[in-house]
């Protein structure tokens, strides 16, 4: 309902005038229609919330496989990318994994792998000094370390933002209060004092915050 409709409805109610059913039932028609939207807005709002728990699993389930490997990887082999010069591409994979990844890694490399510095001469990925047997001990450590890892990545984006929503019931809400309020008085037909009215202006005023 629109500014000008609740001061349309202010007047009747205030001048006291026999109401005529069409506009009782226009009131109540209107309710319905506010309350319909309002249920297929907190529905969307449902499948919304959904999708995007759904969108957020699947990252957690795509990017923990993908730090799992490379992380497995640097304690198996000793990688090397043609086009990408090796302090670069041993500095970006450590970004990836996270300090507390990279030093277990460091911990079950293989024998024989060498030490990997990063682009100002530091040593990211040591020389390995482990044996399958150590690494397959703390395959599941390594495991569990990658999964906090993506867990923290993806913590920043995983919050959905309903205040749209919230604001949509709020108003809604003021609407139905209009509604109610000035059906009441409809229904007895009774002049309103100042005072009466004071609760259709409170319900205005939530409406436009």
């Amino acid at each position: 309902m629109k500014a000008a409709q609740v001061l349309v409805a202010l007047s009747l109610v205030c001048l006291g005038c026999s109401t005529p059913p069409e506009v009782k039932q226009a009131l109540i028609a209107k309710d319905q229609g506010y309350a319909e939207n309002q249920r297929l807005m907190e529905q969307y709002r449902e499948l919304v919330t959904n999708v995007t728990e759904r969108q957020h699993q699947w990252y957690r389930h795509v990017q923990t496989r993908l730090k799992l490997n490379l992380a497995l990887q640097w304690a198996t082999t000793n990688p090397k990318v043609t086009d990408v010069p090796e302090p670069e591409l041993a500095k970006d994979d450590a970004e990836l994994l996270g300090s507390e990844v990279i030093a277990l890694i460091n911990d079950i490399r293989l024998k024989n792998l060498p030490e990997r510095k990063g682009p100002n001469g530091q040593v990211v990925f040591q020389s390995g000094t482990g044996d399958m047997s150590n690494l397959l001990q703390k395959l599941p450590e390594l495991t569990g370390r990658v999964v906090q890892r993506v867990e923290k990545d993806g913590q920043a984006s995983s919050t959905v933002d309903l205040t749209a929503f919230d604001q949509y019931r709020n108003n809604v809400g003021a609407l139905r209060r209009i509604n109610a309020i000035i059906k009441q008085y409809l229904d007895i037909d009774v002049t309103l004092s100042r005072d009466e009215v004071q609760p259709l202006a409170e319900a205005v005023r939530t409406l436009r915050r």
